[in-house]
C-alpha cells in the first residue's frame, strides 16, 4: 500500500528546507506586481545566486558584446522570467549536490534542467500559458531522488547504481527497496516547501499524467514530455523506453496526435539547443 506524503516525511526523517532567498523568489513571483528591482534585491543577499546570474547573462546564448557586470544589467539582458527561472535553477541545483557528487549525481541535475527547459518550451510551442511552471516542475521533477541519496545514500546508491536495468525501472526498483517512490518523496518535499498544488501535482505524477487532478494534468503532461526527451538525448540514468508509459498519457492529456506531437517535439529540440549553453553556465 502507497504510503501518504506525511507518512514518507516520517520515514525520511528532517527534509531540507527550500533555500531563503529561492523561497522569497517564489513568494514574489506570484505577485504580478513585483518589479525588477525586489528581485534584484533578493539576489543581493546571496553572493553566489549574484555570480550564477551574472555567468548566464554573459554566456555565449545571449551574444553579449560588453561584458555583463552589474545585476541590474544582468536582469535586464535575461529579462524578469529568466532571470527568476535561473535563480531557481541555482537554488534547486544546491540540492542536487549537496554531499559527494560524482557522476551520476550530476546527471540526475543534467537530467533535472533538461527536462525543465524542454517542458517549458513545449508550452511555449503549444501556446500553453504555463511555461515558467513547466520550467520550476521540470526542474524539481526527481528532486525526491535527491532527497533519497541524502537520507539513504548507500541503499539508494544501490539503487542507482542498478540502471539503466532491462528487467525493470527505476520506480518499480525504488517501490522494492522503501515501498514509495521518489514521485511521492518529492510531492512530500514539495507539501513541505508550500510550494503550488499545480507544480506539487506535476512533481506527483509526472510518471502516469493521467492519474493527476484535472486541473493539473496538463502540466504533468508537459513535465512527462521534457521528461521523455531528456532521456532521448542522452540526458538521464535510464533508457528512453521506460517513459513509453507515460509519453502516451501526455499526448491524451494535450489531445496530441503523433503528426503534431513531432512538431512540437522539433520545437522542443530547437528550443534546448539554443539554451544548451545553459548546462556549462550551471
Amino acid at each position: 500500500m502507497a504510503l501518504t506524503p506525511q507518512e514518507v516525511i516520517q520515514n525520511l526523517g528532517d527534509l531540507p528546507p527550500l533555500p531563503r532567498v529561492a523561497a522569497q523568489v517564489i513568494r514574489i513571483s506570484a505577485d504580478s506586481a513585483t518589479s525588477t528591482e525586489q528581485l534584484q534585491n533578493l539576489v543581493r543577499l546571496d553572493q553566489a545566486l549574484s555570480a550564477q546570474l551574472l555567468r548566464v547573462a554573459n554566456s555565449a546564448i545571449f551574444g553579449m558584446v560588453r561584458e555583463v557586470t552589474t545585476l541590474t544589467q544582468a536582469v535586464m539582458t535575461l529579462g524578469f522570467s529568466t532571470a527568476r527561472s535561473v535563480v531557481l535553477a541555482a537554488s534547486v541545483k544546491n540540492l542536487f549536490t549537496r554531499g559527494p557528487v560524482g557522476p551520476k549525481e550530476h546527471l540526475l541535475w543534467e537530467h533535472a534542467l533538461v527536462t525543465a527547459i524542454t517542458g517549458s518550451a513545449y508550452s511555449r510551442a503549444m501556446r500553453i500559458p504555463e511555461a515558467e511552471e513547466a520550467f520550476l516542475a521540470g526542474l524539481m521533477h526527481d528532486i525526491g531522488k535527491s532527497v533519497l541519496t541524502m537520507k539513504f545514500p548507500e541503499r539508494y546508491g544501490a539503487v542507482l547504481l542498478g540502471l539503466p536495468d532491462e528487467s525493470s525501472d527505476g520506480i518499480t526498483r525504488e517501490l522494492d527497496a522503501f515501498g514509495f517512490d521518489h514521485t511521492m518523496v518529492g510531492e512530500a518535499l514539495l507539501h513541505a516547501w508550500n510550494i503550488s498544488e499545480n507544480i506539487t501535482a506535476a512533481v506527483r505524477w509526472h510518471h502516469d499524467p493521467i492519474q493527476a487532478p484535472l486541473e493539473h494534468r496538463r502540466l504533468a503532461a508537459l513535465v512527462a514530455l521534457g521528461n521523455q526527451l531528456a532521456l532521448d538525448l542522452a540526458f538521464g540514468l535510464e533508457q528512453p523506453e521506460v517513459l513509453a508509459g507515460a509519453t502516451w498519457e501526455a499526448l491524451d492529456v494535450l489531445h496530441l496526435q503523433d503528426a503534431s506531437y513531432q512538431t512540437y517535439r522539433t520545437q522542443a529540440l530547437a528550443a534546448f539547443e539554443a539554451d544548451r549553453a545553459l548546462l556549462t553556465d550551471f
